[in-house]
């Protein structure tokens, strides 16, 4: 049990976020607020652990499912906001296809231009972007982190 112990830790933390998040109707925007902090903590506690872990391949296929979940998380946040088609100026609530869509552009910050956010989701926009660039840093840095310790292991080995 002690071995999954940040894996347990990823996952209450994902399912705290989206627990908060699927309840706004019940407690109001603040929960969208609790969740994001929740989701950050999260993040950023599984990202450290990552450093100090013997099984880092999981932990790196783990962080992509994070990185897809997040993803998720913020379509499920602007299905509840709406966005605006830019061909018509409507504000419209996407489908869960367009939803994702513009999450994911969202978070790779390509930025169509075919959506925008309506103006009480602008804040999530630019929190969806910057852990977009804040995940594709760690990301990067952990295949270097793992390429390394492959040629450490090397060094050793051939010495």
């Amino acid at each position: 049990m002690r071995r999954y112990r940040d894996e347990l830790v990823l996952l209450a933390g994902l399912l705290t976020a989206f627990a908060l998040t699927a309840s706004i109707s019940l407690l109001g925007r603040w929960s969208l607020w609790s969740s994001i902090v929740v989701l950050c903590l999260t993040t950023f506690y599984y990202s450290y652990t990552f450093f100090h872990s013997d099984n880092r391949g999981l932990k790196l296929f783990l962080f992509l499912v994070q990185a897809i979940l997040v993803i998720f998380y913020f379509a499920l946040i602007y299905r509840s906001f709406g966005i605006i088609d830019s061909a018509t100026g409507q504000t419209i609530s996407p489908e869960w296809l367009d939803a994702m869509y513009f999450s994911v552009v969202t978070w790779t910050t390509l930025g169509y231009g075919d959506f925008r956010p309506v103006h009480d989701a602008k804040i999530w926009v630019m929190a969806e972007a910057l852990l977009g660039y804040v995940f594709m840093g760690i990301f990067v840095a952990k295949i270097l982190y793992m390429l390394r310790g492959d040629e450490d292991t090397l060094a050793v080995e051939e010495a």
